[in-house]
C-alpha cells in the first residue's frame, strides 16, 4: 500500500512539473525535437513534405514553451499559410516567444501592433516590443521605431533610426534616409548624401527610388555625382543586405514599406 501511495504521489508531482513548465514558458524535454519535426515536415518531395503536419509539430512544442516554434506558429497565422490568417493568434504567440527575449518575435510582435492589424493601433506598445529588439541589433525594429519617430514628427530620432537599418542594408529604410536627408527638416538638405542612399537602396533592388535619383541628379553636379557614385559602391562592400543580413534576407516582402515576416526556413539566421 504505502509503495502505492508513493507511486501514485511521484506521478502527481511529474504532471505539475510539466504542467508548470508548460505555464511558465519553460520550454519541456520534447520540445525541441517536436521543433526539429515540425521543420523537416516542411522539406523533402511532394511525398513526404505535409504543412498540416508540421503545423501540428510546431503548436505542440509551442505550447511546451520553445520559442522558436512559438515564432513559426506564429508566421503561418500571420501570412495566413496553411491556416486562416489570424492577426490575433500571430501576435499571441509572436508575445509568448518575445517575453522569452526572442529578438525576431520582438520586432514581429512590434510590426502587428504598428500596423494596426491587431485594433487598436497602439504605437506606445509597439514601441515598447520594438525597442527591445532594436538593444539586439535587429534592423527591421529599428526601421519601425524610425517610422513611429517619424509620424511624431521626431525628424532627429527618425533619422538616427533609419540610419541605423540602412547601414544594415534594408533598401527602404535607405530611402526613407534619403528622404529626410534631401527634405532637411530643420537642418540644411544634404542632396549628395541623398543621392548615396538612393542609390544604394536602388541597386539593392528597390525600383520605386528611381524617380527620387532621377530628380537629385538634376540638382547635382558632374563632380558631386561621380563622388556619390563612388561613395555609395564603397558603402554596399559593407552594407548591401546580402553581406549585412548573415542569411536574414532574400525573402518575398522583405524589401516592402511594411515588411513580411521571414519563412520558418531563414529564421534561425534571423536572431
Amino acid at each position: 500500500m504505502r509503495n502505492r501511495r508513493f507511486a501514485i504521489l511521484m506521478m502527481s508531482l511529474s504532471l505539475a512539473w510539466v504542467c508548470g513548465n508548460a505555464q511558465s514558458g519553460s520550454p519541456g524535454r520534447n520540445a525541441p525535437e517536436l521543433f526539429e519535426k515540425g521543420m523537416n515536415a516542411l522539406q523533402g518531395s511532394g511525398a513526404t513534405r505535409s504543412t498540416p503536419d508540421a503545423i501540428d509539430y510546431f503548436r505542440r512544442s509551442a505550447e511546451l514553451g520553445f520559442a522558436p516554434a512559438q515564432v513559426v506558429l506564429g508566421y503561418f497565422y500571420d501570412t495566413g499559410n496553411g491556416v486562416t490568417a489570424e492577426p490575433r493568434a500571430a501576435l499571441e504567440w509572436y508575445k509568448k516567444a518575445g517575453q522569452q527575449d526572442d529578438a525576431l518575435a520582438q520586432w514581429l510582435a512590434g510590426r502587428i501592433i504598428y500596423a494596426g492589424l491587431v485594433p487598436p493601433r497602439d504605437l506606445n506598445e509597439a514601441q515598447n516590443w520594438l525597442k527591445k529588439s532594436s538593444a539586439h541589433g535587429d534592423p527591421f525594429a529599428d526601421y519601425f521605431l524610425a517610422q513611429i519617430a517619424l509620424e511624431r514628427s521626431d525628424y532627429v530620432r527618425s533619422e538616427s533610426e533609419f540610419r541605423r537599418a540602412a547601414e544594415q542594408g534594408l533598401p527602404q529604410a535607405q530611402r526613407a534616409l534619403a528622404q529626410l536627408l534631401r527634405d532637411g527638416h530643420g537642418a540644411a538638405p544634404d542632396y549628395v548624401e541623398a543621392y548615396i542612399w538612393l542609390l544604394m537602396s536602388y541597386d539593392a533592388g528597390l525600383r520605386d527610388s528611381m524617380t527620387d535619383l532621377q530628380a537629385l541628379e538634376a540638382e547635382l553636379s558632374s563632380n558631386q555625382l561621380e563622388e556619390a557614385k563612388s561613395k555609395a559602391r564603397e558603402l554596399e562592400g559593407t552594407m548591401s543586405r546580402s553581406t549585412a543580413a548573415h542569411g536574414c534576407s532574400g525573402w518575398p516582402g522583405e524589401f516592402h514599406v511594411i515588411p513580411t515576416p521571414p519563412p520558418p526556413d531563414l529564421q534561425r539566421f534571423c536572431r
